[in-house]
């Protein structure tokens, strides 16, 4: 009989390794820019920290969902999770800046092969009533996980540089109850009448990747209007952030009610109304008091937007292609999240920060409007 509970306490804890992987770093850029002030280009080359990881998950991804499916979801699971704790840890205990580089890129390929294999293990162990309510606990760890890690982060930047790094050493402390508590899912063969997935899988992807290069404009975008624009604190970038995953975690709370009564694209239809409210009123702050106003929308949309693409992405995907399918999935959303600051670069260059926000909520209240005509033929 296996216990369910530990392994929904399994994945809870591995979902939350992706969110640590992109801030946990965030408030130390600064200090290493500092401490290697000695390298050409080390303002740019710092921010390579948070860029390379994502890349390499992009690039990567597909890969390690063939993995998955070709040596199970286990192997590469740990595996993913022994490199996540090397190549994140690395600028603990290894002072040489361009070392340090090659561990963001090894944790690149770990989160690649975890988030690869949990996605396809949420989907072998859950059917689909009890995956839309594990997908509410699960959006609510990521969110809860993601203001715990951005303020230890902070906290630790503040002793030294390098201690923010020790937090990727945390998955040593629930290794054994994942080696204990997780099984291998039964092999599924391939069947015929599934040879057009790709095609009916596409709409997920290019969803995920929209979504994402939008959504990811707040942590790229956010420190530079609250610090330069604005007048605030570093501190007061995370605490704005915090704020709105608290808002995250409550709404993702509640995705199975939900679920319950709407569609996935009605879902989305709220979701880009609250973006839009949200990124209209980041828009036209004028203090940082004005930005607590959005918080609420913004984490409301946010805690929908994963657990309702991952849920819609897994309603789809054949057993049998769940790891490849995953890999594709986590490949797109990583991309979205790379392509963000590339794409919004030229529009802030031509209308400022505040005008991409404004332009930015137009589309996405077009977006929903879309989606309104879609949902109600």
């Amino acid at each position: 009989m296996r216990d369910t509970k530990k392994i929904q306490i399994s994945l809870l804890l591995i979902a939350t390794l992706g969110v640590m992987s992109g801030i946990t770093v965030v408030s130390s850029l600064p200090l290493i820019a500092h401490t290697f002030s000695d390298i050409e280009h080390i303002e740019f080359l710092s921010k390579l920290m948070l860029t390379i990881p994502s890349m390499i998950i992009a690039l990567f991804a597909p890969f390690a969902g063939h993995i998955v499916d070709k040596f199970g979801r286990l192997k590469p699971l740990y595996g993913g999770i022994i490199l996540f704790i090397i190549g994140g840890s690395s600028g603990f205990y290894l002072h040489d800046f361009y070392v340090i580089l090659i561990g963001r890129a090894l944790l690149g390929l770990a989160v690649a092969l975890i988030m690869t294999s949990s996605t396809a293990l949420i989907g072998d162990y859950f059917s689909e009533e009890a995956r839309h309510r594990f997908m509410s606990k699960q959006g609510m760890a990521v969110a809860l996980g993601g203001i715990f890690f951005i303020s230890l982060g902070g906290l630790l930047a503040q002793l030294h540089w390098s201690y923010p790094f020790a937090i990727y050493l945390i998955p040593l402390l629930f290794f054994p109850l994942l080696l204990t508590s997780l099984y291998e899912p039964k092999k599924y063969t391939q069947i015929n009448e599934d040879l057009d997935v790709e095609t009916k899988l596409f709409p997920v992807y290019l969803t995920a990747f929209f979504v994402m290069v939008l959504f990811y404009m707040l942590p790229t975008q956010l420190p530079y209007l609250i610090v330069n624009i604005l007048g605030g604190k570093p501190q007061t970038v995370g605490f704005v952030i915090a704020t709105a995953m608290t808002f995250n975690a409550l709404t993702s709370m509640q995705y199975a009610k939900i679920k319950a009564k709407f569609s996935y694209i009605q879902i989305y239809m709220a979701t880009f109304v609250l973006f839009s409210l949200g990124v209209f009123i980041v828009s036209q702050a004028n203090s940082i008091a004005d930005l607590f106003f959005a918080t609420a929308p913004l984490g409301m949309a946010f805690g929908l937007l994963l657990v309702n693409t991952n849920a819609w992405f897994l309603s789809q995907v054949p057993p049998h292609k769940r790891g490849k399918a995953s890999g594709m999935l986590t490949s797109s959303f990583f991309l979205g999240q790379f392509s963000s600051p590339l794409l919004f670069e030229p529009i802030v260059l031509a209308y400022g920060i505040q005008g991409l926000f404004f332009i930015v909520s137009l589309v996405a209240l077009c977006v929903a409007v879309f989606l309104f005509v879609k949902g109600y033929k």
